[in-house]
C-alpha cells in the first residue's frame, strides 16, 4: 500500500488535469446531488396527476433530465481527467 501511495498518488504528472478534474468532479457531483431528488419527486407522481400538469411542469421535468444526464457526463470526464493526471505526462 505504501508503495502504491509513494509511486502514484505522491507524483502527480500533470497538475493542470489534476486541479481541472477536481473542479469538474465537484461541479458534476452537485448537478448530480441536487437534480436526482427533483426527477425522483417528478418519477413518483401519479400519472393520472402528471397528466394536469401544466406544459411549463412537464418541460423542466424534462430539462432535469437532461442536466442530470451532462452532470454524469462531466462527473465522468472529471473522473477521467483526475485519474490520467496521475499516469499520463503531456509535457514529454
Amino acid at each position: 500500500m505504501t508503495w502504491f501511495f509513494t509511486k502514484y498518488l505522491l507524483n502527480i504528472q500533470n497538475p493542470t488535469w489534476f486541479f481541472i478534474g477536481i473542479i469538474l468532479l465537484i461541479l458534476g457531483s452537485f448537478i448530480v446531488i441536487f437534480d436526482y431528488p427533483q426527477i425522483q419527486y417528478f418519477d413518483k407522481i401519479e400519472s393520472e396527476i402528471y397528466v394536469t400538469l401544466e406544459s411549463e411542469q412537464k418541460e423542466i421535468h424534462n430539462r432535469l433530465k437532461i442536466e442530470f444526464s451532462i452532470g454524469i457526463i462531466i462527473l465522468l470526464a472529471g473522473g477521467a481527467l483526475f485519474t490520467a493526471s496521475f499516469f499520463r505526462n503531456s509535457e514529454k
